[in-house]
Order: C-alpha cells, then sequence, then structure tokens
C-alpha cells in the first residue's frame, strides 16, 4: 500500500509499504496533482523502507505516471529516499547524473528524522535559466561546432535543431564538435521529446565524425562505448587537445 502526508508546507511524503498495487498508484498520482497545483515548488520524501514488491499493472501504472511527471522535476528541489537497498544508490545517481537540478539523497531508516529535516527546508526560487548551448563559428559548410556550459533546455534545443536540419538538407554528411565546459544535465521534458528523438536518428546517417573536447572523466568511456555502437567515427578529447580536435575534423 501507499500512505501520503501532506500535511507540511511544501513537503509530499510518499510512504510505501508490502506490495504495491495499481490502486496505490492512482492514489499516488492524486496526491502529486493536488500538491503541484497548491505550490510552486515541493519537495519528496519516500520512504521504501517497507517496500517489498510491485504487481505487473501497478509498475505499468507506474511508468506512465513518472513520465508523466518529467516536466515537474524541475519544481522538485529536494528528494529524500529512505531505503537500504543497494540498487537504489545507483538508480539515484542515474537520475541526479539527468536532472542535477533536484538535489535527491538517501537516508537509512533510522535517518528518518534527518530525511524530514532536509526536506522541511523551504526551497528558493530558481534564477532564470541561462542558454546552454552556443553556436562556435567553423568557417566550414559542413562542420558544426557548439560551446555546453549548462543544462540544457527546449530553447537550447530550438537554436541549434535548426542549423542542423539545414545542413542536413544540404550536405550528406556533416562533422559536429562539442566543446563541454560544465554540464549540468538536461531538462527533463527532453527525455520525451519526439521531434528531438527523431533528430538523433537523422543525425546517425548524416555525421562523419564527432569529436568531444573537454568534460568529466567518464566522457571519453562514454564516447569509445557510443563510437562502438554507431556508425560515427567518435573521439574524445581533452581541453588542452581542443587543437587535435578541430584537425581531425578537417581532415
Amino acid at each position: 500500500m501507499i500512505s501520503i502526508d501532506s500535511s507540511q508546507a511544501h513537503v509530499l511524503s510518499v510512504r510505501l509499504e508490502g506490495l504495491i498495487e495499481k490502486a496505490d498508484i492512482q492514489t499516488m498520482e492524486k496526491a502529486f496533482e493536488a500538491a503541484f497545483a497548491s505550490q510552486d515548488r515541493v519537495n519528496l520524501i519516500v520512504d521504501m523502507a517497507q517496500w517489498s514488491d510491485m504487481t505487473a499493472d501497478a509498475m505499468a501504472a507506474d511508468a506512465r505516471f513518472e513520465f508523466s511527471q518529467l516536466d515537474k522535476m524541475e519544481r522538485v528541489p529536494r528528494m529524500a529516499i529512505i531505503s537500504t537497498k543497494q540498487f537504489m544508490q545507483a538508480l539515484m545517481s542515474l537520475v541526479h547524473a539527468l536532472m542535477p537540478m533536484v538535489d535527491i539523497r538517501m537516508f537509512a531508516p533510522e535517518a528518518m528524522d534527518a530525511a524530514v529535516a532536509f526536506a522541511a527546508e523551504r526551497p528558493a526560487i530558481a534564477p532564470a535559466p541561462k542558454p546552454a548551448l552556443t553556436l562556435i563559428e567553423t568557417g566550414s559548410p559542413s562542420l558544426i561546432a557548439y560551446e555546453l556550459d549548462g543544462t540544457i533546455s527546449e530553447d537550447d534545443i530550438d537554436t541549434v535543431m535548426p542549423v542542423l536540419n539545414k545542413m542536413f538538407a544540404q550536405h550528406e554528411q556533416i562533422d559536429l564538435l562539442a566543446r563541454i565546459k560544465r554540464f549540468h544535465g538536461i531538462v527533463p521534458t527532453l527525455l520525451t521529446n519526439t521531434s528531438l528523438l527523431s533528430a538523433k536518428f537523422t543525425a546517425i546517417g548524416h555525421v562523419r565524425r564527432y569529436a568531444i573536447v573537454g568534460g568529466p572523466g567518464w566522457l571519453g568511456t562514454l564516447t569509445q562505448m557510443m563510437g562502438s555502437m554507431l556508425p560515427i567515427s567518435m573521439r574524445h578529447f581533452s581541453a588542452e587537445q581542443e587543437a587535435d580536435a578541430w584537425a581531425w575534423l578537417k581532415s
């Protein structure tokens, strides 16, 4: 079952116990709708310490529910997860990588007071977002370069995609360079943006070489992995090797 406590201002507490069924997901959905309708920002406490399993139809309903809430995640500054399950830590790391605007932390059941205190802090008003993608002049009609600094939003995609589509129409193959200064994730709604997904598939057939410059250390491993899976020559360069990246693309 799922029990909800919304008695504390700007905090929604969800407790999962035993077997979760489809009706429980519907109860949670109504609670979320009410909370976000009455407040612009909501911190979450999700107590999973007594959760044991979930029925198949509840799992499907939960997946639909979570996707429907992606556009609200920017309004969730803090999320406290109460659990002892190791897989939750890995899942939290993935969520934080994609949506670093959410401060998500895991607490043991005996640290419930700390979790409540963490969620009780009144959420600050988020500053207006700044553009994260900036096009870089390349001097080549078939080479697109951009700098990434911040969180990728719908507006950033609207800036870059028309340029990409125009070049796809004019050239059978193009090259890309991405200079990564700071990557703070993506706006959650982009995960379900069908036009963006379609553009990514289109790009696969048009991109010859893709150079990624800078960024966190794990980006090199990810670039190598993606390059082995896609028909695109991809290479990662350190920030100090940017000249080498330009030379490789123009060779």
